[in-house]
């Protein structure tokens, strides 16, 4: 929801992407660092990718992307040459009820946010 109440048309969201079940496991109060240091390699195992992945800012809150995005969050998992803390960039846009991904791009490690724009 937007500050007037009415539901936000289009956000854009940027963090460390890391998939549900690790997100699950994680304490609250460790979560932007075990997100800054997840191994690429473990977001690209079967029941990682089965979880699905969310993204975790710098003070550790969490968006959580349906499973649409899935397949594009594993796509750049794949390209990347990072072995952990890989950034994204996550546009949405509404779909109905629902927020739906149309694109992911990798976010350069200089140009590190804190909380969601």
């Amino acid at each position: 929801m937007s500050s007037t109440g009415r539901p936000v048309e289009e956000e854009t969201i940027e963090g460390y992407v890391m998939d549900i079940a690790c997100i699950r496991k994680a304490p609250a109060e460790e979560l932007a660092g075990r997100a800054a240091n997840h191994p690429t390699s473990c977001g690209l195992m079967g029941h990682c990718i089965q979880s699905g992945y969310g993204l975790v800012d710098g003070r550790g809150g969490v968006r959580l992307l349906e499973p649409h995005a899935t397949t594009l969050i594993v796509r750049h998992l794949l390209e990347t040459d990072l072995e952990k803390g890989l950034r994204l960039r996550v546009v949405r846009r509404r779909d109905g009820q629902e927020m739906e991904t149309t694109s992911v791009d990798a976010v350069s490690p200089d140009s590190v946010t804190e909380g969601w724009r």
